[in-house]
C-alpha cells in the first residue's frame, strides 16, 4: 500500500513538473533582470518604458535626456519674457511649459530617478507659485514628495 502511494505521488510531482517545463518553454523569452519590476511610476499611456522603449528606471545616474534639458530650458527662458510683461497670456503660457517639463520629467524621461523627481518636483512648485489652485500640479508635486517619503528621504526645496 505505501509503495503504491508513493508512486502515485510520484507520478502526479513529474506530471506536475512536466507541464511546468512545458509553460516556460511556450512563453516568450523576456530578458528581465531577476528582481527587477516596472517602474510604477512611467507613463501611464506607455507603460513602464519611455517612447523609445528604453525603461525609465534603467538610466544610469550619469544618463541625459535632451527633450527633458530643452523643455526646462524653454521654461526657464519664458521665465525672463514674463518678468518683463506679466501679462495673464504670458502667465498660463508659462504654466503651461512648467507643467511640460514637470510631466515630462516625472512620466517620459529616460533619467535615473535622483534626476528626474527633484526637477520635476521644482517645476511643479512653480507652476503653484503661479497657480495655487493648480489641481495636476499638486497631485503631481504629492506624488513626487510621497515617493521621496517612502524612500525616508528630506523632500527636496
Amino acid at each position: 500500500m505505501r509503495i503504491t502511494l508513493i508512486l502515485f505521488f510520484a507520478a502526479v510531482l513529474l506530471a506536475g513538473c512536466s507541464k511546468m517545463e512545458e509553460k516556460k518553454q511556450n512563453q516568450p523569452e523576456t530578458k528581465q533582470a531577476p528582481g527587477d519590476m516596472q517602474n510604477p511610476h512611467g507613463n501611464m499611456q506607455n507603460g513602464s518604458q519611455n517612447q523609445a522603449g528604453d525603461k525609465t528606471d534603467m538610466a544610469p545616474d550619469n544618463a541625459t535626456d535632451e527633450k527633458a534639458d530643452k523643455l526646462v530650458k524653454e521654461a526657464d527662458d519664458f521665465e525672463n519674457i514674463f518678468k518683463k510683461s506679466g501679462t495673464d497670456e504670458n502667465k498660463k503660457t508659462l504654466i503651461d511649459k512648467h507643467m511640460a517639463a514637470g510631466k515630462y520629467l516625472m512620466f517620459e524621461a529616460n533619467l535615473s530617478p535622483k534626476k528626474k523627481y527633484g526637477p520635476a518636483l521644482k517645476q511643479f512648485k512653480r507652476v503653484l507659485e503661479l497657480d495655487p489652485k493648480n489641481q495636476e500640479a499638486m497631485n503631481n508635486k504629492m506624488q513626487i514628495e510621497d515617493i521621496y517619503t517612502s524612500m525616508g528621504r528630506p523632500i527636496p526645496n
